[in-house]
């Protein structure tokens, strides 16, 4: 991808973000016409940058737009609710065809058909009907057609995402005149996969056939490279077509889409280059330092005195560092708005299929998070936004009989608390039902009769989680409350994070994430058990504490002890971890823990310092290891596990 076309693709998506936001004003205020000159302004630039590459469908759906919105600034055409819903669909389409440029490099292969509908629906609504609006003839019919006929031959090359390229061959009747040979093109095609060739016109009788006269159609599909096919088709470049073929969308059976290549380019604001550039001359000169201090050593300097200027070598050195890890992940956060935007269209548009009135209030958009944080979090907040609309929030008609205003609410609200950052998706709706829940378990065999008697409200809730488990009367295809929910849980560990659950049946939902702020580095205690060192994410550590041995009692198989009038149980890490018998010293070391189900003790031998890692996920055979998170390498050289106390202690 050159620099151009990365350009159009930051600067793209920014523009239907701007002209979806004064478009949702618009439905709110149609009387804001510096929103409408905005939302104009924003179309306008989009289209001209359109035309400098080849997607035509795509520039016939915004002059379209940009027609109605032209319109409507005229004074000739009102700003009402299906105008606004007519543009937004028409930004969304295109903001999805980015999405499919940025994975395949070109557009889906029903773009033009799209495009089609998208400005037939547009034009309608200014009154007008323009033939012209009809997008041009592209490579998306021919392709469609070849690969519907190879479709047998693609298919495991196209399910495993491997890159092909199709090529459509016309030679001019003349070719051999001009000492062009197609056969000999296509011999030279490396890795052909397809081969197509057939007549343009009906053959004569062989008698008038003239040989010097090329009626031939050729189409092929290769493994080659774009740039390999475009070099050998370089002579006759007015004679093909060449076109990527897009590989089939893929899944990781959790219910959350894989895109194919995460977005690569962030924009940076000069003034973080600048103090990068700044950091970098103070790492300089500290490294300058150290070649002094070094040449003092060889020339015989005091012990003392070297250790002490070796001391205040390392203090600059970590001093500089500090700052330039944050300069860093500076340059890496990235404001949430850009994903709650897309997940405000979202809600407008279930909202209005299923035919319920919500208002959706989102807070926190400024938040910042790292970029691949900011990346993975749309599809988990989009299968909790789904949920909330299609089965948390009732019917206008259902919530009238309860009481409540016809009109529902679901708020996305973001914050930072600590070097974490909690985001709340909350719907006021009907709410989840424990008992529910429990019945459900109980005809699922997920629990037993005893442990459905035994289990609490606030446990039973936590049932959402497991793999398939609902509630929904109706399973529908947009949601279903508790369905995916455990792909959700799962994506969201995958950054680091934790989801709970809290539900007041008639009252509505709150689900809640807490992640960390940047996916870089860890916080983490250095724990002793026996003899080996551990480490424990400081984010899930509530205090630490020592209390004396006999203050630990034995509760049914296990102990427990009482902190602040609260009893918590007490579990030894030693033993946990099958490292031997626990120590018997007079005082106990403890930490106190928040996996999400309730405060724990967790007693080790030992807690020294604090530091902050780089934290390696688990790979190879160690990879399914329970109970570990990843490792880090410390400064000495050896390796320190990271344990997952959420997954040890159950």
């Amino acid at each position: 991808m050159d620099e151009l076309f990365e350009q159009f693709m930051i600067e793209g998506r920014e523009l239907i973000a701007a002209a979806t936001d004064d478009l949702l004003a618009l439905e709110e205020n149609a009387s804001a016409t510096g929103r409408i000159d905005s939302a104009f302004r924003s179309i306008h630039t989009l289209k001209g940058s359109v035309a400098i590459f080849d997607l035509a469908p795509m520039g016939v759906a915004l002059h379209a737009a940009e027609d109605l919105l032209g319109a409507v600034r005229a004074a000739t055409k009102a700003m009402d609710a299906q105008v606004a819903h007519t543009l937004l669909g028409c930004l969304d389409r295109c903001d999805r065809w980015m999405d499919a440029i940025q994975e395949t490099g070109v557009l889906p292969l029903d773009a033009p058909r799209e495009a089609m509908q998208i400005a037939t629906g547009l034009l309608a609504l200014t009154g007008t009907s323009d033939a012209s609006a009809a997008p041009p003839a592209t490579a998306a019919s021919w392709l469609h057609d070849l690969l519907e006929r190879s479709a047998a031959r693609l298919d495991d090359e196209r399910s495993a995402g491997r890159p092909l390229v199709a090529v459509r061959y016309r030679p001019a009747t003349d070719c051999f005149f001009a000492g062009d040979d197609p056969m000999a093109f296509v011999r030279d095609v490396p890795d052909l996969l397809v081969l197509d060739i057939r007549s343009v016109e009906p053959w004569p009788p062989l008698a008038d056939v003239d040989p010097y006269r090329c009626n031939l159609l050729i189409e092929l599909v290769t493994a080659a490279s774009l740039a390999d096919v475009q070099r050998l088709f370089r002579f006759v470049p007015d004679q093909v077509e060449v076109a990527a073929v897009p590989a089939r969308e893929a899944s990781n059976g959790s219910g959350l889409a894989v895109s194919a290549e995460a977005q690569r380019t962030i924009r940076v604001d000069s003034l973080h280059i600048d103090r990068l550039l700044d950091l970098v001359g103070e790492l300089v000169v500290t490294k300058n330092g150290l070649a002094h201090l070094a040449a003092r050593a060889e020339a015989g300097m005091e012990p003392k005195a070297l250790g002490a200027a070796i001391r205040a070598a390392q203090s600059a050195t970590d001093r500089v560092v500090a700052d330039m890890h944050r300069a860093v992940m500076d340059v890496r956060m990235v404001a949430l708005d850009r994903v709650f935007r897309r997940l405000t269209r979202m809600v407008r548009e279930l909202s209005q299929r299923l035919d319920r009135h919500v208002t959706f209030v989102v807070a926190g958009e400024e938040t910042r998070v790292d970029k691949a944080v900011a990346d993975a979090l749309f599809e988990p907040l989009l299968h909790l936004v789904r949920n909330a609309v299609d089965h948390g929030i009732e019917t206008g008609e259902a919530r009238e009989q309860a009481g409540k205003d016809p009109r529902g609410r679901l708020d996305l609200r973001a914050r930072t608390v600590g070097d974490q950052i909690l985001i709340e998706v909350a719907d006021d709706g009907a709410g989840i039902d424990p008992a529910r829940l429990r019945s459900a378990a109980l005809e699922r065999g997920a629990l037993t009769e005893e442990q459905a008697f035994a289990i609490n409200d606030a446990a039973s809730l936590q049932l959402v989680f497991a793999a398939g488990f609902s509630t929904a009367a109706d399973v529908t295809d947009i949601s279903g409350r508790g369905v995916g929910m455990d792909a959700v849980r799962s994506a969201i560990e995958r950054l680091g994070g934790r989801i709970s659950l809290a539900s007041k049946v008639g009252a509505g939902t709150t689900v809640s994430l807490r992640l960390p702020a940047t996916a870089a580095l860890t916080t983490v205690l250095v724990v002793r058990a026996g003899e080996e060192r551990f480490a424990v994410p400081l984010d899930i550590v509530v205090e630490t504490l020592r209390i004396p041995r006999r203050s630990i009692l034995p509760v049914g198989l296990g102990r427990a002890f009482v902190l602040r009038r609260q009893t918590l149980p007490l579990i030894d890490l030693q033993a946990l971890l099958g490292l031997g018998c626990p120590s018997d010293s007079p005082d106990v070391r403890i930490l106190v823990v928040d996996g999400g189900s309730g405060r724990v003790g967790i007693a080790v031998d030992d807690f020294s310092e604090r530091l902050d890692v780089l934290l390696r996920p688990m790979t190879g055979l160690l990879a399914t290891l329970p109970g570990v998170s990843g490792t880090t390498l410390l400064g000495d050289g050896s390796i320190l596990l990271i344990l997952d106390l959420t997954e040890l202690i159950g």
